[in-house]
């Protein structure tokens, strides 16, 4: 699943939403990193992807686990946002599905990190 993670890397390096929300699943979900609006739905996620991408963005992936069947993945991690040149530290899980023509995200949650030094 690296490949899919680079080609939303690519994609959101792009600055092209439409690029980056045509990856997700017609029913796909996004937690994302920057709202706390939970988007359902092409249209939604599309809409995140459009304000977000107002500013440069760039990804960097620090971590990467993976799982992989016929029809499902996973990859979770840490990765860090770049957004106009500061850096925000974030974790990350994907949910692929297999459809019959390419792999989509079904479901993508984005957290900043909690702030160093404080744990549960």
């Amino acid at each position: 699943m690296i490949n899919m993670i680079q080609t939303w890397i690519e994609n959101i390096r792009s600055n092209d939403a439409n690029k980056v929300a045509d990856l997700y699943h017609k029913k796909g979900l996004l937690l994302g990193t920057f709202s706390n609006i939970e988007r359902s739905g092409q249209n939604l996620i599309l809409d995140y992807f459009n304000n977000l991408l107002k500013s440069k963005v760039d990804v960097e992936i620090i971590t990467n686990h993976e799982y992989k069947s016929e029809s499902i993945a996973t990859s979770s991690g840490l990765y860090n946002f770049i957004v106009n040149g500061e850096k925000i530290e974030a974790r990350f899980s994907f949910v692929f599905l297999k459809t019959k023509k390419k792999w989509k995200i079904l479901s993508h949650h984005s957290s900043v990190l909690p702030e160093k030094g404080k744990s549960a």
